[in-house]
């Protein structure tokens, strides 16, 4: 059992786990899937009944099936328009500010629970996301984080911020369960084509990332895949609009 979990909604102190529920000491239940807790606030967009019944949110692990030859294409023969160089020395970086046995949440993690874990490799790792489909660790609504106050040296949420449809609640959320001199690693794009849909909300400028982050102070800002990944990217999806027909969208890919 993890330690330091609160109801996402009343902050009541878990009580019980078992394999099919958590137990908190206000009598509320929240269930347990696939050995995976689900940790839904009231007010979340997502509920538990769509993980139960496997519903596809904001990712589908699908798409990295390479036997799909659509995806083996993208995923084997096409470049990358928007490759991360320095994600692991940055994250080598940053796990190098921790001190051993630090805890560490992530949010969003996606397909890269094991890379996390990897770089993290010294502290207490979390993998969090709002779907079971690369088995997280947990599974909850960052608007509505199940944990008590200060209870992280390090949370990172990358590629997260643009996908939540209240950033400001988001973000103290982020800020009210880091410890004081603790690490927020933030990173979203400000210029990138809609995706994710329905679950795509925002994008933000340094200054207005700065602003919804008013308790803390920043230590480093940079620009993660440069400007020309942003002209790329935009290119690219420009050319793939220009038709509406499957085929000769396709070919765009290629050029």
């Amino acid at each position: 059992m993890i330690r330091g979990i609160i109801h996402p909604d009343s902050h009541s102190k878990l009580k019980e786990s078992t394999d099919s529920y958590y137990s908190f000491e206000d009598d509320s239940k929240l269930p347990v899937h696939k050995g995976i807790p689900v940790l839904f606030g009231k007010d979340s967009l997502f509920n538990a009944q769509d993980i139960i019944n496997a519903k596809v949110t904001t990712q589908d692990k699908t798409y990295a099936d390479t036997k799909n030859l659509k995806n083996y294409v993208r995923r084997k023969l096409l470049p990358s328009l928007a490759k991360d160089f320095n994600l692991v020395k940055r994250y080598k970086e940053l796990a190098d500010l921790l001190p051993q046995q630090s805890k560490v949440l992530i949010l969003g993690t996606g397909d890269k629970k094991e890379f996390y874990k990897d770089i993290f490799a010294h502290s207490q790792v979390i993998c969090s996301d709002v779907h079971a489909e690369f088995s997280p660790d947990l599974i909850f609504d960052g608007h509505f984080i199940p944990f008590s106050e200060n209870s992280f040296d390090l949370v990172l949420a990358a590629q997260v911020i643009e996908h939540t449809i209240n950033p400001w609640q988001f973000c103290n959320e982020l800020q009210r369960v880091t410890k004081v001199d603790g690490y927020l690693q933030i990173e979203a794009p400000q210029t990138f084509p809609y995706h994710a849909q329905p679950y795509d909300f925002y994008r933000f400028t340094y200054t207005g990332m700065r602003s919804l982050f008013p308790k803390c102070h920043v230590i480093k800002e940079s620009i993660t895949e440069g400007n020309g990944a942003v002209v790329a990217v935009t290119l690219s999806n420009y050319l793939i609009n220009l038709s509406s027909v499957s085929f000769i969208r396709s070919a765009f890919l290629f050029i």
